[in-house]
């Protein structure tokens, strides 16, 4: 005699080194209640997963498309007879997409950022533009619309595949002292803006040296830029040419940047183009940093202007230099900001809700799960 209830939803996310706040979502989605299993790479948030009770199997995606991989992720499909593969970035989808073939199962992916998707791109076919896939997952709206406005020769994607989740942090993953600024050449009791960001040209850096370079003289500010590239030779060109290059600091990575970021007053980023949901703005707002952004992408989702910081046009650098000068000459308007930009995050980018939004989607795509025992 059998009798049918309803089950946990079965879920295989794969991933590449998922940063913490995709990790923190994956064990929030397994303690409210997902039958949830994650494919990353070995490494620390693999090691989270395991101390937190979440399944997860170690192994590396290699290439976009890898017969073993692809194997190796069907042999899982089969074994698991899951309801949802998630698939968190280029590697995963495409490698999911294909070893999916045949399987009845819905697929999802994930995008956080715009741009390099094409009608035209035999590449994008085999990645977020696959007919296959049922939902696509977006950091942000300007990225879901996006996907809404992409077509050719009245070929559209389904208005129903890409949904907006935006990406929540957990703030206790930055608990700790603050970094003493002093090692990076930054003075005590001076105001410090910071840029942090991998710094390829649609991040902007140039304006925002330019910005710099128009401040009046002998201003008490130092400015911390950190990230891959922005040491670059470029950079430090431009630098040498500024009348504050003196206070103007480069580095490349810097590991501890939350913690630096603890003891920053502004951070500034001034993206071009093809923003999603910045995380280094996050980490900044979690500090009670005062954002700097551009109206590119996910930032005025992020970041409410005039309320938790300020969001100005791209490619203009009197703009940045404007509101530097605001948070700098009125240290109240500074703390207000401080306060609001660090609740905002508090309230409205948590784990809990990126969790529960998620688990919707999924809900979505499956309805009930019947269980026969």
């Amino acid at each position: 005699m059998s009798s049918t209830t309803d089950r946990p939803i079965r879920v295989l996310c794969i991933c590449g080194p998922s940063d913490p706040a995709e990790n923190a979502s994956f064990i929030e989605m397994h303690r409210m209640g997902i039958d949830i299993k994650v494919i990353t790479w070995p490494g620390v948030n693999y090691d989270a997963l395991v101390a937190a009770g979440v399944p997860a199997i170690p192994y590396v995606l290699k290439w976009k498309l890898s017969p073993p991989c692809i194997r190796f992720i069907r042999t899982e499909l089969k074994r698991g007879k899951y309801d949802v593969l998630h698939m968190l970035d280029k590697r995963a989808t495409m490698n999911g997409l294909m070893a999916s073939i045949g399987i009845d199962i819905k697929l999802v992916a994930y995008r956080g950022i715009i741009g390099n998707i094409a009608f035209w791109s035999p590449q994008s076919w085999l990645y977020l533009l696959n007919p296959r896939l049922d939902r696509i997952i977006c950091v942000c709206e300007a990225i879901r619309q996006s996907f809404l406005d992409l077509g050719m020769l009245g070929i559209r994607m389904r208005r129903d595949v890409p949904v907006t989740i935006h990406k929540g942090h957990r703030p206790e993953l930055y608990e700790g002292d603050a970094e003493d600024l002093g090692q990076y050449g930054v003075p005590d009791n001076t105001f410090v803006v910071a840029c942090t960001v991998r710094a390829v040209p649609r991040k902007g850096v140039p304006v925002f040296i330019e910005a710099i370079s128009g401040l009046p003289p002998g201003l008490n500010i130092h400015f911390l830029f950190a990230g891959p590239k922005m040491d670059s030779e470029l950079h430090r060109k431009l630098v040498a040419s500024s009348p504050y290059a003196d206070n103007i600091h480069l580095f490349g990575f810097l590991k501890r940047m939350p913690w630096i970021l603890k003891n920053v007053d502004v951070s500034v980023l001034p993206s071009l183009k093809r923003e999603g949901l910045p995380r280094a703005i996050i980490e900044a707002m979690i500090a009670g940093v005062v954002p700097i952004v551009t109206n590119v992408g996910g930032n005025p989702e992020l970041v409410v202007d005039g309320q938790s910081g300020f969001v100005v046009e791209p490619g203009n650098p009197e703009a940045i230099r404007d509101r530097i000068m605001r948070l700098y000459n009125d240290r109240e308007l500074h703390k207000r900001m401080s306060a609001a930009a660090r609740q905002r995050v508090l309230t409205e980018f948590t784990i809990e809700k990126t969790a529960r939004e998620t688990i919707g989607v999924y809900r979505d795509l499956v309805g009930s799960v019947p269980d026969v025992k």
